[in-house]
């Protein structure tokens, strides 16, 4: 798959760069597409990307330290396929953060207020009812609620 290239000057309605870039990911095609896109848009920016994967809480998760296990390998499994992900110009996978919530869209839209992020990146799955770990019903919820610009790819 090609890499888009996106102008530099690309900038948020605040008048400055898209530099602190949020990719909500959820492993399926979609958003694989929209964490390309988000690398190619903070290296054509000099951003700061960092990736969220929103979950549910796993079901044998009794204890504060079950979840905090549960999602160190959430985020293990997530880093190693989006180091799959990159080519050779970029070597070291951004910032990535698992959250436990039954919303993901509304997750997403916290976590991005909630960090100053200024874009916000989300795969969409182009049907209601085909969704990987809820992603697909994010968008809306994003597109919708959230202050930010999110872009959908």
């Amino acid at each position: 798959m090609e890499t888009p290239t996106l102008d530099p000057g690309v900038s948020t309605p605040r008048g400055r760069a898209f530099r602190r870039i949020l990719v909500g990911y959820d492993g399926s095609t979609e958003a694989q597409n929209a964490f390309r896109t988000a690398v190619a848009l903070g290296e054509e920016v000099d951003g700061d990307i960092r990736v969220l994967l929103v979950v549910r809480p796993p079901a044998h998760a009794e204890t504060p330290e079950d979840l905090a296990s549960a999602a160190a390998a959430e985020r293990a499994n997530m880093a190693q396929g989006l180091q799959d992900l990159l080519d050779s110009r970029r070597r070291r996978v951004p910032d990535t953060q698992v959250v436990y919530a039954d919303d993901p869209g509304r997750a997403i839209a916290a976590h991005a207020e909630e960090h100053g992020f200024d874009l916000v990146v989300v795969g969409c799955h182009g049907r209601e009812h085909s969704t990987h770990r809820g992603l697909g019903q994010a968008v809306e919820v994003l597109l919708r609620h959230h202050p930010c610009p999110v872009l959908v790819v």
